[in-house]
């Protein structure tokens, strides 16, 4: 399944000086650019989703809470140097 994309002037550019440089073909290198922002985009949802459920279900902290896990993380690391 071939889908024609128009890419700007300047983007053509690189992707024409990135497969020289690589001997890759054009074609590989924009599928392979497409798969790479999809599965962050995937991962980045997967994510935000974990996050909206942990606050939905009350697993969340305080301003105050964070700042003394902070400075115990701070003062644990001081004692390991």
């Amino acid at each position: 399944m071939n889908h024609p994309i128009t890419l700007p002037t300047a983007l053509l550019k690189r992707l024409e000086k990135i497969s020289a440089a690589s001997r890759t073909k054009p074609d590989a290198l924009v599928k392979s650019a497409i798969a790479d922002r999809l599965d962050y985009e995937e991962w980045l949802l997967k994510k935000i989703d974990a996050g909206l459920a942990d606050a939905k279900s009350g697993r969340v902290w305080t301003r105050e809470e964070t700042l003394e896990k902070l400075g115990m993380l701070r003062h644990d690391h001081a004692k390991a140097a």
